[in-house]
């Protein structure tokens, strides 16, 4: 420390700067930068504002929080991420679904994974209510508090899923910790011999996985729905939820397979999160029919009547992959009910994105961005596609403000967009624009009465609209998912959290790899 303090007091600040700003999330070290705020009182406020800007906790961490995180340690905080461990399992269940019953024959001194999920819940938000508005700075009003939400077992990633971002020490935690060339995922897979794993029980052979091995039990293993129990006592009382101010964002991202069920997010969006300005939900396309249906129809009502008046950006996506879904890939079609349902809400919102989960051509019954449409597909006929662009293009003249739609689908063998642009400020920038590309090229030109419509919106007045057609440049064979679409996407960041769109085109890579 000698050396150190003869350096200028400017250098020693950059210094420490250039190390906080350097640190990566290290799944051997998991705290190694909360280290750095104990060595002098010099490098702690450099540091503690780093360590207390995003905590990660589990229902064994949640009951120190109220000790460690002071009001002044609240006021640097933006990010609170709830990962939910559930109980370990073995090979004596892993094949059948995860349900109350399976839990209580494994264990009798087991809680159940509602009773684990709803008592981590409950236990935060009970915290969190008490860190009123009032205390923070202005930073922290304008900005609020993102609450993340996510459910696993440990066991979820070593049996028929190897997924790498179920595995507890996935060292993809945020933003700053991605890598350009997957090196996480590469080392693990060397490690682990994935290229050549031979499991025949959880249906790899030689490396490779079969859709139609892996039974539906096992899949349902991991896919379970967690539901918060509202009673207070084992009389039956309900407790309403506590009401928390400061969170202003929730985020349920696609890295766990779970759901959280909807009437259990009716109750946070209704009773707890009133301050809401952003959701941004990432789930999974169920792997049972029925079960996606109810879920559907339940989805339906939140949409319509509990989402927050605070509300001003809404994020769905609702995944799936060809080993856990093989029949979404032969044939699917949204619900119409879920597109009409959303039109209506979405007017009082800023940005929307709805991805696999509704229909482009349901929505435009009333209004509007970036959305997917099973239309654009090299097999659908071109009347198709030009009546839901024309849908598209009356809708828009009932939004002045529009800034930017995209319309866009993408899966194996293709991808198409089409895109809307147009700056609030005309006259220092270009003329409004309208794109089309596909992985099909210029054999699909847009039709003369499309340009018409977009081009004679109300709002651009005398200037028109521009027109640009391409090509996205891969060919239909080397298209394994969505994952293409995305990458050409202006709006990519409102329909993935960033390390989820990281995942995704991780996946990708693995499938062309393969091949």
């Amino acid at each position: 420390m000698s050396s150190w303090d003869r350096l200028p007091a400017e250098i020693r600040s950059m210094i420490l700067e250039a190390v906080a700003e350097d640190y990566r999330f290290d799944s051997e070290q998991p705290y190694g930068r909360a280290g750095y705020a104990r060595v002098c009182r010099e490098w702690q406020p450099v540091f503690e504002q780093r360590n207390f800007q995003r905590l990660v906790l589990d229902q064994d961490r949640i009951d120190d929080l109220e000790q460690f995180m002071t009001k002044q340690r609240r006021e640097l905080l933006e990010h609170v991420s709830l990962r939910i461990r559930l109980p370990e399992y073995d090979c004596t269940v892993c094949q059948s679904e995860e349900d109350e019953e399976t839990i209580r024959n494994t264990n009798v001194d087991l809680d159940s994974n509602d009773d684990v999920f709803s008592t981590a819940v409950w236990k935060l938000l009970a915290i969190l209510s008490k860190w009123i508005v009032p205390e923070f700075e202005s930073r922290r009003q304008q900005k609020g508090l993102t609450l993340e939400l996510g459910v696993y077992s440990p066991s979820d990633s070593q049996h028929t899923t190897r997924d790498f971002h179920l595995e507890p020490e996935y060292p993809y935690q945020e933003a700053k910790d991605l890598d350009s060339h997957f090196e996480a995922y590469k080392q693990r897979a060397n490690r682990l011999g994935l290229d050549s794993l031979n499991d025949p029980y959880h249906s790899w052979v030689d490396g490779h996985q079969d859709p139609d091995s892996i039974s539906l039990e096992s899949k349902q293993r991991i896919m379970g729905t967690l539901t918060i129990n509202p009673t207070l006592s084992k009389a039956g009382n309900k407790k309403k939820f506590p009401n928390v101010e400061i969170v202003t964002g929730l985020l349920i991202r696609r890295e766990f397979y779970r759901k959280i069920a909807v009437g259990s997010l009716r109750k946070l969006l209704r009773e707890s999160l009133t301050c809401l300005r952003w959701f941004r939900h990432e789930g999974w396309l169920d792997v049972d029919p029925q079960q996606q249906l109810g879920f559907e129809k339940a989805y339906k009502n939140l949409l319509l009547k509990n989402l927050p008046p605070t509300l001003r950006s809404l994020s769905l996506f609702s995944s799936s992959n060809k080993l856990l879904h093989p029949e979404r890939f032969t044939g699917w079609r949204a619900n119409r009910f879920l597109g009409k349902a959303l039109s209506k809400p979405s007017r009082s919102l800023e940005t929307l994105s709805a991805a696999f989960l509704i229909e482009a051509q349901d929505f435009f019954a009333d209004f509007w961005p970036p959305l997917t449409s099973h239309l654009l597909y090299p097999e659908i006929g071109r009347g198709k596609i030009r009546k839901l662009l024309m849908a598209a293009g009356r809708a828009a003249a009932f939004m002045p403000k529009l800034q930017a739609m995209e319309i866009w689908n993408g899966g194996e063998g293709h991808a198409a967009l089409f895109r809307y642009e147009r700056h609030p400020n005309h006259k220092t920038n270009p003329n409004p624009q309208i794109t089309w590309a596909s992985t099909w090229g210029n054999n699909i030109q847009l039709p003369l009465d499309v340009i018409l419509c977009w081009s004679n919106l109300p709002q651009h007045g005398s200037r028109g609209c521009g027109t640009k057609v391409e090509r996205i440049k891969r060919s239909r064979k080397n298209v394994k998912t969505f994952s293409i679409a995305i990458r050409y996407l202006k709006l990519r960041r409102s329909v993935l959290d960033l390390v989820s769109d990281y995942q995704v085109f991780w996946e990708e890579y693995q499938l062309c790899s393969k091949d």
